[in-house]
Protein backbone atom coordinates (compact mmCIF):
# COMPACT_ATOMS: atom_id res chain seq x y z
CA UNK A 1 0.00 0.00 0.00
CA UNK A 2 2.69 2.80 0.97
CA UNK A 3 4.64 1.40 -2.53
CA UNK A 4 1.15 2.36 -4.23
CA UNK A 5 0.42 6.00 -2.48
CA UNK A 6 4.51 6.53 -2.96
CA UNK A 7 3.94 5.70 -6.58
CA UNK A 8 1.17 7.90 -7.41
CA UNK A 9 2.23 11.06 -5.40
CA UNK A 10 5.81 10.44 -7.50
CA UNK A 11 3.58 10.33 -10.82
CA UNK A 12 2.14 13.51 -9.71
CA UNK A 13 5.22 15.44 -9.02
CA UNK A 14 6.64 14.30 -12.38
CA UNK A 15 2.95 15.55 -14.05
CA UNK A 16 3.31 19.09 -12.30
CA UNK A 17 4.46 21.28 -15.44
CA UNK A 18 7.01 23.89 -14.60
CA UNK A 19 6.23 27.34 -14.59
CA UNK A 20 8.53 29.48 -17.16
CA UNK A 21 10.85 32.48 -16.01
CA UNK A 22 7.87 35.38 -16.60
CA UNK A 23 9.97 38.22 -18.66
CA UNK A 24 8.96 41.63 -19.62
CA UNK A 25 10.32 44.31 -22.30
CA UNK A 26 10.41 48.42 -22.06
CA UNK A 27 11.18 50.38 -24.96
CA UNK A 28 14.24 52.79 -23.24
CA UNK A 29 15.30 55.86 -24.89
CA UNK A 30 18.67 56.97 -23.18
CA UNK A 31 18.48 60.54 -24.14
CA UNK A 32 15.16 61.23 -22.36
CA UNK A 33 15.29 58.43 -19.40
CA UNK A 34 17.96 58.55 -17.05
CA UNK A 35 20.96 56.07 -16.17
CA UNK A 36 23.90 55.08 -14.28
CA UNK A 37 26.77 52.89 -13.21
CA UNK A 38 28.36 53.37 -9.83
CA UNK A 39 31.75 52.07 -10.02
CA UNK A 40 31.94 48.32 -11.91
CA UNK A 41 28.98 46.51 -10.38
CA UNK A 42 25.60 48.23 -10.92
CA UNK A 43 23.92 49.47 -13.85
CA UNK A 44 20.93 51.35 -12.76
CA UNK A 45 17.97 52.76 -14.85
CA UNK A 46 15.07 55.04 -13.82
CA UNK A 47 12.30 57.03 -14.78
CA UNK A 48 10.53 54.39 -17.09
CA UNK A 49 6.61 55.56 -17.42
CA UNK A 50 5.60 51.64 -18.52
CA UNK A 51 7.24 50.47 -15.00
CA UNK A 52 5.74 52.99 -12.84
CA UNK A 53 9.39 55.35 -12.63
CA UNK A 54 10.21 51.94 -10.70
CA UNK A 55 14.75 51.37 -10.85
CA UNK A 56 15.58 48.40 -13.28
CA UNK A 57 18.94 47.29 -11.74
CA UNK A 58 21.77 45.22 -12.52
CA UNK A 59 24.61 44.44 -10.17
CA UNK A 60 27.50 41.74 -10.81
CA UNK A 61 27.56 41.38 -6.52
CA UNK A 62 24.22 40.46 -5.85
CA UNK A 63 23.68 38.74 -9.36
CA UNK A 64 24.07 36.22 -11.94
CA UNK A 65 25.47 39.53 -13.81
CA UNK A 66 29.19 39.84 -15.00
CA UNK A 67 31.17 42.67 -14.87
CA UNK A 68 31.81 42.67 -18.66
CA UNK A 69 28.02 42.00 -18.98
CA UNK A 70 27.13 45.21 -17.37
CA UNK A 71 30.06 47.05 -19.18
CA UNK A 72 28.79 45.78 -22.11
CA UNK A 73 24.90 47.36 -21.67
CA UNK A 74 26.47 50.78 -20.13
CA UNK A 75 28.20 50.77 -23.55
CA UNK A 76 24.78 50.06 -25.12
CA UNK A 77 23.44 52.63 -23.84
CA UNK A 78 25.88 55.40 -24.31
CA UNK A 79 25.97 54.48 -27.89
CA UNK A 80 22.52 54.40 -28.27
CA UNK A 81 22.13 58.19 -26.86
CA UNK A 82 24.97 59.07 -28.72
CA UNK A 83 23.20 58.34 -32.00
CA UNK A 84 19.49 59.49 -30.65
CA UNK A 85 18.54 55.73 -30.56
CA UNK A 86 16.76 53.87 -28.40
CA UNK A 87 17.21 50.26 -27.36
CA UNK A 88 14.82 47.15 -25.93
CA UNK A 89 15.63 46.15 -22.32
CA UNK A 90 14.74 42.36 -21.37
CA UNK A 91 13.86 42.70 -17.45
CA UNK A 92 12.36 39.64 -14.54
CA UNK A 93 8.62 41.45 -13.63
CA UNK A 94 9.23 40.55 -9.96
CA UNK A 95 12.64 41.48 -8.95
CA UNK A 96 13.10 44.14 -11.81
CA UNK A 97 16.64 42.87 -13.09
CA UNK A 98 17.84 43.36 -15.73
CA UNK A 99 18.49 40.37 -18.33
CA UNK A 100 19.24 42.17 -21.70
CA UNK A 101 19.77 45.16 -23.49
CA UNK A 102 19.09 45.27 -27.28
CA UNK A 103 20.99 46.76 -29.85
CA UNK A 104 20.47 50.01 -30.49
CA UNK A 105 17.23 50.98 -32.98
CA UNK A 106 16.18 53.68 -35.28
CA UNK A 107 12.45 52.85 -35.18
CA UNK A 108 10.08 53.04 -32.45
CA UNK A 109 10.44 50.12 -30.11
CA UNK A 110 6.52 48.34 -30.64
Amino acid sequence: MKKCIFAVLVSLFLLVPVVPAQSAEVCYDPSVYFYNMNGVSRLSLWSVPEINDVELWADAKESWHSEISIAAWYQTLLKAQELGLQVVIGYDPDTFAIWYVARPRNAPCQ
